[in-house]
């Protein structure tokens, strides 16, 4: 089966931030999600996820179930969700982190900071993904979230990162989607049961 960014046709490298425009709860999602985590097809990476409404616990399951193996490293940012610590198998580095609350974004960037500086200058390579932009939203105004993820992109690109950031958009209005389009590179859109790539070179 081909990777979502085999579909789209679409150059995603380390540094790029990039757009998931999918209506959620879709089949197409959490496989999408996961390719773009294992860019290689490899589970060789040291993986970063900050997740709002999907549990720690079944996004570590998401990776046996489609990848097959866990990551090298994993760091989970869980947002208002879940435990502080779970109990998954030992064989695999990883941690699970709590931000009490959505409405406090400067921990949540500390947070996400403090991982990337870990793993700058890593022999793996890097990957990130935020579940979901959507959920923020709920909590935050748009230029507040803007005005957050400006900064961890650019962050992310530092750390020559993978990003991926997840987008309902059947929950925005047109202005929204078109003022956070503006943030990234590429743009992966799932629609009509096909992925479409909009690579802007946004620099």
């Amino acid at each position: 089966m081909c990777s979502v960014i085999e579909q789209s046709q679409a150059s995603i490298g380390p540094g790029d931030n990039v757009l998931v425009c999918c209506p959620s709860f879709t089949s197409a999602e959490p496989r999408a999600c996961l390719d773009l985590l294992t860019p290689d097809g490899s589970t060789d990476v040291h993986a970063l996820s900050v997740l709002f409404t999907q549990s720690p616990a079944d996004h570590i399951d998401a990776w046996q179930r489609i990848a097959g193996a866990y990551p090298t490293r994993m760091r989970i940012v869980a947002v208002d969700a879940g435990s502080k610590r779970t109990t998954e198998p030992a064989d695999v580095d990883r941690a699970v982190e709590r931000v009490g609350s959505p409405h406090n974004l400067t921990r949540l960037g500390v947070r996400v900071a403090d991982c990337l500086d870990e793993w700058d200058g890593s022999a793996e390579s890097v990957v990130v993904c935020f579940q979901s932009l959507t959920t923020l939203l709920q909590y935050v105004d748009v230029e507040s979230a803007v005005e957050f993820l400006e900064v961890v992109a650019e962050r992310c690109t530092a750390t020559d990162a993978i990003a991926h950031y997840h987008l309902d958009p059947q929950a925005h209005d047109d202005e929204t989607i078109d003022r956070l389009h503006e943030l990234f590179g590429t743009t992966l859109t799932f629609e009509d049961g096909e992925w479409s790539a909009d690579v802007d070179g946004r620099e």
